[in-house]
């Protein structure tokens, strides 16, 4: 089968950074699917704490910087600032 080519849609997604001390702030908007980690509990030292991804049923590791994505189907992931930057376009702040 040849390669397909695909373009994203542009659609709109909200995100919070992890600053490393706004758990409460993302406990609440992810709807308690975000927890802080203890230093050493997994391989990689920079994850400082973990969110649930719904669309794959696992926890993912997240790294302080990195924004907590909701994406279209409400589930939530990580991405670093860069990838954020290249990817999406930040709008104007509007009241959800």
């Amino acid at each position: 089968m040849p390669e397909t080519r695909f373009r994203k849609r542009p659609v709109e997604v909200s995100a919070i950074q992890w600053t490393g001390d706004n758990e409460t702030e993302l406990r609440d908007w992810t709807e308690h699917r975000f927890e802080t980690t203890a230093p050493g509990d997994y391989s990689d030292p920079d994850i400082t704490a973990i969110v649930y991804d719904d669309l794959h049923s696992t926890w993912v590791g997240v790294k302080t910087g990195q924004w907590i994505m909701r994406g279209v189907k409400d589930e939530f992931y990580p991405i670093d600032e860069e990838v954020l930057a290249e990817t999406y376009e930040r709008l104007e702040a509007h009241d959800a």
